[in-house]
């Protein structure tokens, strides 16, 4: 399980590693088979992966570990998507492309090899992310309303037609999404010179 929290600094997030002043624990076992009132105790870290762009940065994730059930739970920073190490704006772009389809997928594939080529992206990753998105449109249209429930959903066309317009929506990159895409281009830039 993971528990997403807010960096306000991500630079300090990154230098300090192990060492930032991670939330405390949570005071009740959220794990729904347990949730026990009790004190989780620290169970290490570990290390995951953030992909954007030219960026490809390693980061660290404080987990705890519940006394009662031995289950733990990952605080994972707020500029992460939970399961998926590239960020909102690759897995946006990817979609957009793929689903305009002005290019063969091998095209676009090879665009973005040669745009970033630290980052493996691969057919695969489309395929994953397309069929992502039109299994989950009506929950990803019920969480759009809930945001303001006065915007303009699309209601015809093919599902495929329907989530590209859904991706137009919600094409607002999130702002700390954008905070740590800047942050990472000035370390990449500055390790380059």
């Amino acid at each position: 399980m993971q528990i997403i929290f807010h960096v306000d600094n991500i630079e300090e997030y990154l230098q300090n590693g192990k060492n930032y002043n991670f939330p405390s624990s949570p005071d009740r076992c959220p794990h729904s088979d347990c949730k026990c009132r009790v004190k989780l105790k620290k169970h290490g870290f570990y290390h995951r992966y953030y992909l954007d762009g030219a960026v490809c940065i390693k980061i660290t994730i404080r987990r705890y570990i519940c006394p009662v059930c031995k289950k733990t739970i990952s605080y994972l920073p707020d500029f992460c998507l939970p399961h998926f190490q590239y960020s909102f704006n690759m897995i946006v772009s990817s979609l957009k492309k793929t689903l305009i389809r002005t290019k063969t997928l091998s095209s676009i594939i090879s665009d973005f090899k040669r745009n970033f080529p630290h980052i493996l992206f691969s057919r695969q990753h489309v395929y994953f992310y397309t069929k992502r998105i039109i299994n989950n449109l009506s929950f990803i249209i019920y969480g759009l309303r809930q945001i303001d429930p006065y915007i303009k959903i699309p209601t015809t066309g093919t599902e495929r037609e329907r989530a590209r317009e859904i991706l137009d929506v919600i094409n607002i990159v999130p702002l700390f999404s954008q905070r740590f895409y800047d942050y990472c281009q000035k370390s990449f830039l500055a390790s380059l010179t």
